[in-house]
C-alpha cells in the first residue's frame, strides 16, 4: 500500500524556520558581473599617445557602427510588420542611448597632439550626423508610422559606411 503525499501547508512558517537566503552565492554573481564588466575595453580615461587615441576611436566607431546597422534592422522590421510598436520603440531608443553615450565618452577625451584633433573631429562629425538620423527613426516611430520606418532610415547606409570607412581607414 502506498501512501499519498500530504499537501504541502500554504501556510506562512514563522521568520526562524524559514531557509536563509543565498546570499553569499548572490554576492559572488554580482561580483563576477562586476568584474567582468571592468574588463571590457572603455573608451574613456586619458589619451596619451596618438595610438591610444586612435584605439579610443575606433572602439567608439564600432560602437557606433553597431547602433547605425541595428536601427537600420529595426526599421526594416517594423516596415515589413513584423515588429510590435513598443518593442521597436524602446529598441530604437535604447540604441539612440547607446550612441549618445558613445559620443559623449569619446568627446571627453583629451586628444594628445594636433594629429589627435583631426581625428576628433572627423569622427565626432560622424557620430552627430548618425545621431540625428537615428533620432529621425525613433521620432517616426513614437507618432505611430512603423511602415515608413525603412525609408527615413535610408541615411543610416550613408552612416553606417561612413563608419566604416573611417575604421578601415584606422589601424587596428
Amino acid at each position: 500500500m502506498t501512501s499519498t503525499p500530504r499537501p504541502r501547508s500554504t501556510r506562512i512558517r514563522p521568520v526562524e524556520q524559514r531557509r536563509p537566503r543565498r546570499t553569499a552565492g548572490r554576492a559572488a554573481l554580482a561580483l563576477v558581473a562586476v568584474l567582468a564588466a571592468s574588463c571590457s575595453e572603455h573608451s574613456v580615461g586619458p589619451a596619451r599617445t596618438y595610438d591610444d587615441y586612435e584605439r579610443k576611436s575606433r572602439t567608439s566607431a564600432e560602437v557606433a557602427l553597431s547602433a547605425v546597422e541595428t536601427v537600420r534592422l529595426l526599421a526594416e522590421t517594423s516596415s515589413d510588420g513584423n515588429a510590435w510598436g513598443a518593442y521597436t520603440s524602446v529598441s530604437l531608443s535604447e540604441q539612440e542611448d547607446t550612441l549618445a553615450e558613445a559620443e559623449g565618452d569619446y568627446a571627453s577625451i583629451q586628444p594628445p597632439d594636433h594629429r589627435s584633433d583631426d581625428l576628433r573631429v572627423k569622427l565626432l562629425d560622424l557620430l552627430g550626423t548618425a545621431a540625428d538620423h537615428i533620432a529621425a527613426v525613433r521620432i517616426e516611430a513614437r507618432r505611430g508610422n512603423l511602415d515608413s520606418l525603412e525609408q527615413v532610415a535610408r541615411p543610416l547606409a550613408d552612416d553606417s559606411a561612413a563608419l566604416q570607412q573611417f575604421l578601415d581607414s584606422i589601424k587596428r
